[in-house]
């Protein structure tokens, strides 16, 4: 999105006794070092950018992709006309008593109609240590929520294990280019240079600031960073594309139409990908991490087995979120998800609900965190309203997820996605020119 190009004191609206030459070169040299780390900065991201822009194309169409790819364990038709499903409890117990060698941690209160419930299983030794039992070839299970029959199951993420991980690989892919942890850190650094280097390409696209007389006013000479310079009749497509001045022209303007919405991936991937650095940032500008408040009192020993049940941790979850949103002046919405989860390390239910504090089309953005042996309340967390810096993260994150806007914002994150990946691309094409070009210009200087 930067213009790296250097212009002459003429171009630039300087008269031919403009300022002096001290002046301009002190310019010259503190633009230049912007272009340099703009340049560095991209040539450092486009692998990160270019999987996670491609990737997130159909990441904005994962839940009928998923169908697409393997309906067998995504859908479950009713067996007959109003045909209620099974309580998700239950069907936790039956598959609980058929596996007793596993943990389900996290359990949606209710399914879609016409879809499977899907839980996901830890493997853990009979005694339920800290140590894992050995491996297994599958961790997600999917049952028919209104027989508890089974419908397959996959390892997920594992693309060896057929169509039936192709969403979840590419998930993987684009939040950490599939590489586990490692990769979830590496790229949330990504995102911190990513949001720095935002504001660097923006100011590389503004005129240069004079002091003397200009012959056009400032936005007249902002003008043509906005456009593109079209190649001339009579090229092929393949010129065409790569020619320099399209190339630069497709990277700088096409950054520039969608900068607002560029930065809002860079700061939602950094919320996302690297919360240890997004959180206390947030913090200091009036923010709280509710999720901070349960997180930080690790115990020194998991707690495998709570005291209080599933069971009478969704009731305790129901009424302390009932409260909750009463106390906030709030309602509760029926038209959301709500789920349960336990947190061993730290001996913590999850119960998230809807609420009217809720954006996204799926809910579940409000929740209440209590002790899983003693029922007390740890923390309560709304996703907008309460303070300013957690309502902004959370329209962050739900644009960067299209969780917002319906199937208009799902087509726009999609075309976001490709300009992502087209400007990992032009930049790289831009610097791979000038290489070329220093390169035939040193061969020209060594043969005179």
């Amino acid at each position: 999105m930067a213009s790296d190009q250097v212009l002459p004191r003429q171009s630039a609206g300087f008269p031919a006794s403009a300022a002096p030459v001290a002046q301009q070169a002190s310019w010259r040299l503190t633009r230049q070092f912007w272009v340099v780390a703009h340049r560095w900065a991209g040539l450092t991201l486009a692998l990160f950018l270019a999987v996670a822009g491609f990737t997130g194309i159909f990441l904005a169409w994962i839940d009928e992709l998923e169908v697409a790819a393997a309906p067998e364990l995504q859908l479950a038709a009713p067996p007959y006309a109003g045909a209620k499903p099974l309580s998700t409890l239950e069907l936790r117990r039956q598959v609980l008593a058929r596996y007793p060698g596993a943990r389900i941690d996290y359990v949606p209160m209710a399914v879609e109609e016409g879809r499977s419930l899907r839980l996901y299983l830890t493997w853990v030794n009979g005694d339920a240590s800290a140590k894992p039992a050995p491996a297994h070839d599958w961790d997600d299970l999917f049952i028919d929520p209104y027989t508890g029959k089974e419908l397959g199951r996959r390892q997920w993420g594992n693309i060896g294990q057929g169509l039936k991980n192709l969403m979840p690989f590419v998930y993987r892919l684009h939040y950490s280019l599939a590489l586990g942890t490692y990769g979830t850190l590496v790229f949330g650094l990504a995102a911190l240079v990513w949001v720095v280097d935002c504001f660097i390409g923006f100011y590389l696209t503004l005129p240069v600031v004079t002091k003397g007389p200009v012959r056009q006013s400032w936005l007249a000479r902002w003008k043509p960073s906005w456009s593109l310079r079209w190649p001339k009749a009579g090229l092929t497509a393949g010129r065409q594309f790569f020619t320099y001045k399209l190339n630069f022209d497709l990277h700088r303007a096409g950054g520039l139409w969608v900068w607002p919405l560029l930065l809002v991936f860079a700061v939602s991937s950094l919320s996302l990908n690297l919360p240890q650095v997004y959180g206390p940032l947030m913090q200091t500008m009036g923010g709280v991490d509710s999720s901070a408040l349960y997180e930080s009192a690790t115990l020194r020993k998991p707690r495998y087995q709570p005291k209080i049940t599933f069971d009478a941790a969704a009731e305790r979850g129901r009424a302390l979120a009932g409260l909750a949103t009463q106390r906030a002046g709030l309602q509760m919405a029926d038209w959301g998800e709500s789920y349960l989860w336990h947190i061993p390390m730290t001996g913590t239910y999850l119960y998230g609900f809807t609420t009217s504090a809720d954006i996204g089309h799926h809910g579940a953005g409000s929740f209440v965190a209590f002790d899983s042996d003693s029922g007390g309340l740890r923390a309560v967390q709304f996703p907008t309203g309460q303070h300013g810096a957690n309502t902004f993260t959370t329209w962050v994150e739900a644009i960067h997820t299209a969780h917002v806007g319906g199937l208009a914002w799902r087509v726009g994150t999609s075309l976001m996605g490709a300009v992502v990946t087209m400007l990992c691309i032009t930049g790289v094409v831009i610097w791979m020119k000038k290489c070329q070009g220093r390169g035939n210009r040193q061969r020209k200087t060594k043969s005179h």
